[in-house]
């Protein structure tokens, strides 16, 4: 009796032991909602003092303003491969419109199916248009972030100018300085990976990997008449906005206030995404 019931707390306990394993090995691949972060409501300062001794910062970064946000989360990880092969697969008859599959992309169309290149599983979808990122954060039950958004949850409360502070970007922070025609995927970095280069919020990859679309219409004069709680953007434009800088770009670019665009149909090797979603949801 005693051996039948040690048999069974052994076999229970292993399969215990599978199950925990399992949940860790799919833990970013699932991109549940334990892999957001909450940002509470509140103030923050939005945009960069162009006039410094660096000489860093342009136009469209100033005036400097306080921006109220309402509290919300903001994906951790940009969005990895596995997952956006995993809605390519649900939306195959609109993926020509989402991302364009090039040797250059983390994600490669066999047999018809959509799927990750191997070993690249947990690195950023790249080469995403912004109405893939759009469509699949919608697919999410989920949005892109706003330009303010994306900037408190990359900067926080205290003005820094990278995610991780004021330090000179290094490649134990970011990915920094990389030629892809010399390093191929390598130029790029697991989405968890990093750690020293987190934001305030602990965010991974806010500055290099792949550029990140958010939600908002580009106008380059859109400080000087900005709204104070909640900006949104223009309500139309020609180009989207993208944050954070690339694997290739200089420090001036990796600034948690640059602003980039690019027309939303368009595809370039650097282009990626993270989500957000509304904290009363």
């Amino acid at each position: 009796m005693k051996n039948s019931i040690f048999k069974f707390f052994k076999i229970l306990f292993g399969l215990i032991l599978i199950l925990v394993a399992t949940g860790c090995a799919t833990s970013l691949q699932s991109n549940t909602h334990e892999n957001m972060v909450f940002i509470p409501e509140g103030p923050f300062t939005m945009g960069f003092e162009i006039e410094n001794d660096n000489e860093w910062g342009d136009l469209d970064e100033d005036p400097v303003h306080e921006v109220f946000l309402s509290s919300y989360w903001m994906d951790k990880y940009e969005v990895t491969s596995f997952n956006f092969a995993e809605f390519l697969n649900s939306h195959k008859n609109s993926a020509e419109r989402f991302i364009e599959i090039t040797p250059s992309v983390t994600v490669e169309f066999v047999d018809g199916k959509y799927q990750s290149r191997a070993g690249l599983e947990n690195f950023p979808v790249n080469r995403v248009s912004w109405y893939g990122a759009d469509a699949y954060c919608q697919w999410k039950g989920q949005r892109l972030p706003t330009e303010a958004e994306w900037e408190k949850a990359a900067r926080g409360t205290d003005q820094r100018i990278f995610p991780w502070g004021n330090e000179f970007p290094d490649n134990e922070r970011v990915t920094f300085r990389r030629k892809f025609s010399q390093m191929g995927f390598e130029v790029m970095e697991p989405v968890n990976s990093m750690k020293k280069g987190v934001s305030p919020y602990g965010l991974h990859h806010m500055a290099g990997n792949v550029w990140e679309w958010v939600a908002d219409w580009f106008d380059g004069g859109v400080y000087e008449g900005h709204e104070q709680k909640d900006p949104k953007g223009p309500e139309t434009g020609i180009s989207r906005v993208l944050r954070g800088g690339n694997w290739y770009y200089k420090a001036y670019y990796m600034r948690t206030t640059y602003r980039f665009n690019e027309r939303p149909d368009q595809f370039n090797i650097w282009q990626g995404f993270r989500c957000a979603r509304s904290s009363d949801r």
